[in-house]
């Protein structure tokens, strides 16, 4: 990551108008400046459920895709102005990034036909993905097309007869479609995008760096997972009572004691045939301002919009269950530094399972008093006292072994012992 965690990818190219001279080159200047548009999710949240942690949000307002147009531009531009301009306008909303092809079919020689005057021109629009191969046929040439008017690309599944809308269109202008110099079918191809969903980040900090990506739900994965019938990607969209899709991702490798901080982003895997596969990008920006959302260049630093939550535990009315954890304490060694030790971020010792309403006191093992805490749970929903590990002069205690004793208003009390090893 970097200064903020990038947020809310999606590419917004448009092949528009390309003239024949220098084609190419526009086409690769074009697919190399990629404009990355604050597109967050929306009404991000986190609750804690048991032992657990639910992170949830509804889709970006803005989950808006593009067209862009591939760089294999082969044999259909040439060093000729009177090469037919094509036209790409609409909106793509698939499920996955996609890349169809546009050809012309022929037979014999190659022709030198133009949209304007020839009668007929066959052209074929086709893509395929894991599932099925999609295609549709179209013509060009005054007898069937007018140079500039749209052709929708809905295309046709050749196993499943699945109509695909693509929601985009194409347009032909006056010009030549193929030439004798290419000697091979004319074609080009435009890649579909979409944005590719969610990273979930996860921290004991709110610092972005310090930050990692805990979970990915992926767009692909999931139509994947839908189309084979499987229950993998179970967080994949829920409804509201309003009928609106959100998501949940439920984060379960969570300790009690610990204070998280989390980051819900966008991400986009910047597919360009050949090239982008895998380069997974996230949004440079955390988050647009709560205050102005009209005003998204004006991005709120990620410390200030993390979602913070304690992991604790509810109060008890008994003793029964009261332990503590780190014990034996040793200092050196944390759990934000190695997962197989649990010290807590704050050196503390952290007692569970406590009563709404108890008294803890620490003594050594001579009956002197170390230490001692009144423990109050107003709505019984905090069952932890820390305690830090120094006595009550506000001194380190040293090695040793100690006693708690822990009472509560009914007359119940238990003993434990803790470890301390410096």
């Amino acid at each position: 990551m970097v200064n903020r965690i990038r947020r809310g990818t999606f590419f917004a190219f448009v092949l528009l108008g390309i003239s024949a001279a220098g084609a190419d080159a526009q086409a690769q200047a074009a697919l190399d400046t990629m404009r990355l548009a604050i597109v967050p999710p929306d009404s991000v949240y986190v609750r804690r459920d048991g032992a657990a942690i639910v992170v949830g949000w509804y889709p970006p307002a803005g989950e808006a895709a593009s067209v862009s147009g591939s760089r294999d531009f082969t044999n259909w531009y040439v060093n000729d102005p009177a090469v037919s301009r094509v036209g790409v306008f609409g909106i793509y909303r698939g499920t996955i990034d996609r890349t169809v092809k546009i050809s012309r079919i022929i037979s014999g020689s190659v022709p030198r036909d133009t949209v304007a005057h020839t009668p007929s021109i066959r052209m074929l629009a086709e893509l395929r993905d894991r599932f099925d191969s999609y295609s549709r046929e179209f013509n060009l040439g005054s007898l069937h097309y007018t140079a500039g008017s749209p052709i929708p690309l809905v295309l046709r599944g050749q196993r499943s007869g699945v109509t695909l809308d693509l929601g985009i269109s194409l347009t032909f202008g006056n010009g030549v479609v193929d030439t004798t110099f290419a000697r091979q079918p004319a074609y080009f191809e435009i890649d579909l995008q979409t944005f590719e969903g969610f990273h979930i980040w996860r921290g004991l900090s709110p610092v972005p760096s310090r930050m990692l990506v805990i979970s990915e739900l992926s767009r692909d994965d999931a139509y994947l997972g839908i189309r084979a019938d499987s229950l993998y990607f179970r967080e994949w969209p829920k409804l509201d009572g309003r009928g609106r899709p959100y998501y949940e991702f439920v984060d379960r490798d969570v300790f009690v004691g610990f204070t998280y901080f989390y980051h819900v982003t966008c991400f986009d895997k910047g597919y360009f045939k050949g090239r982008y596969q895998f380069n997974k990008r996230d949004n440079e920006i955390c988050d647009e301002d709560p205050e102005n959302p009209a005003t998204p260049g004006y991005p709120v630093d990620c410390e200030e919009v993390a979602h913070r939550i304690v992991m604790t535990v509810d109060a008890r009315d008994g003793v029964d269950r009261i332990y503590a954890v780190p014990n034996p304490y040793r200092t050196g060694t944390s759990a934000a530094t190695s997962p197989y030790y649990h010290n807590f971020p704050d050196e503390s010792v952290k007692f569970f399972n406590m009563p709404g309403d108890a008294e803890i006191k620490i003594y050594t093992v001579s009956g002197d008093l170390v230490w001692q805490h009144h423990h109050a749970s107003v709505d019984g929903t905090d069952g932890v006292v820390s305690w830090n590990v120094k006595n009550k002069d506000g001194g380190d205690v040293c090695s040793g072994v100690y006693i708690y004793r822990v009472e509560v208003g009914n007359g119940q009390s238990m003993y434990g012992r803790i470890v301390v090893i410096r």
